[in-house]
C-alpha cells in the first residue's frame, strides 16, 4: 500500500520535504498580486502540481496520479481538478501531452509540463537557465558585459546599518543614539545605558530603534528607566530591529513599484519584454482602461503586469525595449 492509500482507500496530502524555491513558488500561487488570471480552483491545482515538479529540471514532464494530485490540491473530488487543469492550460501555465502505448496506440499517460510563464511568474526563473540568450550568437556576446546594478531593495531602505558605526564628533556618541539627547537624557546616562547593553549582549541602538515610538513622550530619567528595564528582558532586539528595517525597505520598494506600474502606460504598448539573460518574454500590451491590468503577451499565453513585474523591472531583471532595438537570433525562442 502506498503512502497515499490511507483514509478508507483515498489519497491524502502528506508532509513532504521540498526544495526552498518550490516552497516559495507554492506560496506565490496564493499571493493576491500573482497569477491574477487564475481563479481559486486553478490556483489550488497549480499548488498541487508544484508538489511533483523537480527543482533541477523545472520544465520536465511530471506524471502525478489523479488521486494524488487531488489530495495535494486539497480537494475532495476530481471534477474541480479537471477544471483547474483546463484553466491552467488555457492561461498558459502548463501544457499537457498524450503518450501512446507502442502495441495498440492507445493513450495511457498524460504528462504535465510547466511553461515559461509559470516559471517566471512564480519566481522560479532564477533556478535554471531556460532559453538561449539574445545577446549571444555563435558563442560571442553582442553587447559588452557591464556590472550588475544593485537591487532596488538595497537602494530604497534607510541607512541604519551605516549609522551603527558613525560617531558624532561633538558628543563622541554613536549618531543613532543622538535622539536620546533630544529627549533630555544626559550624555553620561547614555554611556551608562551603552555599558549596560554591552553587558547584556545587546546593542542600545537596536533597542532605541524598536521602542522609539514608545519613548517619544518620555523625558530624561523616564527614558533611562524605561530603556534599563528593557535591557534586563530576554528579548532579541537585534532581530526585532532587523525585521523592522526590512519591513520599511519592503514598503518603500512596494511604493516605488506601484508608481512604476502607473507609469507603464500606452507609451510602452508594443515594446518587447526581455529578461536579464536576453530571453524574449513577450510583448507589452497596455491596459484597455481604468481598473484593467496591462499584459505581457506571448505565443503561449499572457502574464499580468502586476506588482511582481514592477519589482522585477525596477531591479532590472526585465526591461522594455522598442521593437526596432531588438536584435533577433534564429535560435531565440519566444516565451
Amino acid at each position: 500500500m502506498s503512502l497515499y492509500q490511507q483514509m478508507a482507500g483515498r489519497a491524502v496530502a502528506l508532509a513532504r520535504p521540498l526544495p526552498l524555491p518550490l516552497i516559495n513558488a507554492r506560496a506565490e500561487v496564493f499571493n493576491p498580486l500573482t497569477c491574477l488570471d487564475l481563479n481559486q480552483t486553478a490556483r489550488r491545482v497549480l499548488f498541487g502540481v508544484l508538489t511533483f515538479v523537480r527543482a533541477r529540471s523545472l520544465k520536465s514532464e511530471i506524471f502525478p496520479r489523479r488521486d494524488t494530485l487531488r489530495a495535494e490540491a486539497l480537494m475532495n473530488s476530481l471534477s474541480p481538478v479537471y477544471r483547474g487543469l483546463k484553466q491552467l492550460e488555457e492561461k498558459g501555465y502548463i501544457t499537457r501531452g498524450q503518450l501512446r502505448k507502442h502495441l495498440d496506440g492507445k493513450f495511457y499517460l498524460s504528462p504535465i509540463y510547466l511553461t515559461d510563464k509559470a516559471v517566471v511568474l512564480l519566481g522560479l526563473k532564477r533556478v535554471i537557465h531556460t532559453e538561449p540568450s539574445a545577446k549571444k550568437t555563435d558563442g560571442h556576446i553582442k553587447k559588452e558585459p557591464t556590472n550588475k546594478k544593485q537591487s532596488i531593495q538595497k537602494t530604497t531602505g534607510d541607512q541604519s546599518s551605516e549609522k551603527k558605526h558613525d560617531i558624532d564628533r561633538e558628543t563622541r556618541l554613536p549618531v543613532e543614539l543622538l535622539p536620546l539627547l533630544e529627549l533630555g537624557v544626559k550624555r553620561t546616562a547614555v554611556c551608562w545605558l551603552m555599558a549596560m547593553a554591552k553587558k547584556a549582549g545587546k546593542r542600545l541602538g537596536d533597542v532605541v530603534q524598536v521602542v522609539k515610538g514608545n519613548i517619544a513622550a518620555l523625558r530624561g530619567r523616564e527614558v533611562v528607566a524605561y530603556l534599563a528595564c528593557l535591557l534586563r528582558k530576554n528579548v532579541d532586539f537585534a532581530w526585532v530591529a532587523r525585521q523592522s528595517r526590512e519591513q520599511q525597505q519592503s514598503a518603500a520598494t512596494d511604493d516605488l513599484a506601484k508608481r512604476k506600474l502607473e507609469a507603464l502606460d500606452h507609451r510602452y504598448n508594443g515594446y518587447q519584454v526581455i529578461a536579464d539573460d536576453g530571453t524574449i518574454l513577450g510583448v507589452f500590451r497596455a491596459a484597455d482602461g481604468p481598473g484593467q491590468l496591462a499584459l505581457v503577451e506571448s505565443a503561449t499565453g499572457s502574464m499580468p503586469v502586476n506588482l511582481r513585474f514592477a519589482r522585477a523591472f525596477l531591479d532590472e531583471n526585465v526591461r522594455l525595449v522598442a521593437p526596432r532595438e531588438v536584435e533577433w537570433d534564429d535560435d531565440v525562442k519566444e516565451w
